[in-house]
């Protein structure tokens, strides 16, 4: 998974600098170096406390989706900028669900563990 969060936040600093081609499209640089270097953080937090470093990609990456997925409707009217946001927002998904099941059966791991020691406390 860690490896997964590097690629994601590499592949997303990558879009913002290949979509940086005039001055006006700055924001989009500025977007993909911040949501990229966030998914570099947090792979690299993850090198020594590994579920808070993925909580922390999933919470990231979640919120880059819902700040990019407006652009599948804008896909037609803007070009560039809908084609570079739609592109991150399938990345963030992919890191989301993939950050939400590692989480999911991380905890269930956890409650049979607990059960099968005759923990039953919360």
């Amino acid at each position: 998974m860690r490896i997964l969060i590097f690629t994601a936040g590499a592949l997303i600093c990558l879009l913002g600098f290949l979509s940086f081609k005039k001055p006006e499209d700055f924001t989009l640089l500025q977007g993909g170096l911040t949501l990229g270097g966030g998914l570099i953080i947090c792979g690299l937090f993850s090198i020594r406390s590994k579920w808070h470093g993925l909580a922390g990609a999933g919470i990231l990456s979640f919120l880059g989706l819902t700040r990019t997925v407006p652009a599948f409707w804008s896909m037609r009217e803007d070009g560039a900028a809908a084609r570079f946001e739609a592109a991150v927002a399938v990345i963030c998904l992919i890191v989301f669900v993939l950050a939400l099941r590692a989480l999911l059966a991380e905890r269930t791991r956890l409650a049979v563990e607990r059960l099968k020691a005759g923990d039953l406390r919360r």
